[in-house]
């Protein structure tokens, strides 16, 4: 049974469609919980409320994705043994940590699944000073995610959709590979031309793209997908495969699992760190098995 809960709410979640549901939100909670409640008013808002959640039981971060990262970095800053659980209400555009930890998109039944879950530690990713929940990918697909995010803005898409349709326009205008120097668990440096490197606790990132199918985020491992060159023609064949998880077998995909990955460019290249478009020349990514506790439905649901 959840103790004193704090909510760091994001109401520009899902095209502000978080900030409409608000009221919902309160009134399922309210008489069945005990909580205090934070609406997010700029970017990094949710960090400073999570930070200074001292004495709380859990902290729930109420968006998608974005919010979420916002919220674990905010946790990190709280010694291990005083740190709130992170927990979730899914009402975002991609929300892929939802399915990492087994969370319904139907807001009535998260709730429940809230109120009833239950407290297990899971991994948390670390890359750069940066932490992450469920994925970091490296080349192609942070310029897509960066697309995606042009496109959410513009479109009002999100989910799967969005992130498909981003896909294509960069595959279609802006496909080439990168150079990059790649060290795995402290071992030599390689020179590998890569299309992209992703580094997960979770399966699926994108909305849903099943890009690491195997991952679990209590293994104490990060699962790796390194994507090779590949020609425009065969990376559009190759595809559907990639969506639905079936592309451990092409030639061109690495799927192994790694404790620690270090990336180097000569040139910055482009980064997404839980939906969050970033920039840099080296990346230092790790994992911190058990690192966080975190609130997951209970077996009685």
């Amino acid at each position: 049974m959840l103790g004193k809960t704090l909510l760091v709410v994001n109401p520009a979640a899902r095209h502000g469609v978080t900030r409409e549901l608000l009221p919902v939100i309160r009134s399922l909670l309210d008489r069945q919980l005990d909580y205090d409640l934070v609406v997010t008013d700029r970017p990094g808002h949710a960090i400073e409320a999570a930070a200074t959640a001292h004495g709380y039981h859990a902290v729930v971060a109420v968006g998608g994705d974005g919010t979420v990262n916002e919220v674990l970095n905010g946790l990190m800053r709280i010694a291990r043994e005083d740190r709130p659980a992170l927990a979730l209400l899914p009402t975002g555009s991609g929300n892929d940590y939802r399915r990492t930890l087994g969370i319904s998109t139907e807001l009535a039944a998260s709730v429940r699944q809230l109120i009833g879950g239950v407290r297990e530690s899971r991994d948390v990713g670390l890359v750069n000073e940066t932490y992450f929940a469920n994925s970091v990918a490296i080349g192609l697909d942070a310029r897509v995610t960066a697309k995606a995010i042009e496109l959410k803005a513009t479109t009002g898409w999100s989910g799967l959709a969005l992130y498909l349709r981003a896909l294509l326009s960069i595959l279609l205008r802006s496909y080439h590979s990168h150079q990059l120097r790649v060290s795995l668990d402290g071992g030599p440096a390689v020179d590998r031309d890569v299309l992209a490197v992703v580094a997960t606790n979770g399966p699926t990132y994108g909305g849903g793209f099943w890009i690491t199918p195997d991952a679990r985020p209590d293994d104490g491992v990060l699962d790796t997908c390194v994507i090779d060159r590949v020609s425009l023609p065969g990376a559009l064949v190759r595809l559907p495969f990639v969506v639905v998880g079936r592309h451990g077998w092409m030639r061109p995909v690495t799927l192994e699992r790694h404790t620690s990955l270090r990336i180097e460019s000569q040139l910055p290249v482009e980064s997404q760190i839980d939906g969050e478009v970033t920039l840099a020349s080296t990346y230092d990514i790790s994992i911190l098995p058990g690192g966080l506790d975190v609130i997951v439905p209970g077996r009685c649901r």
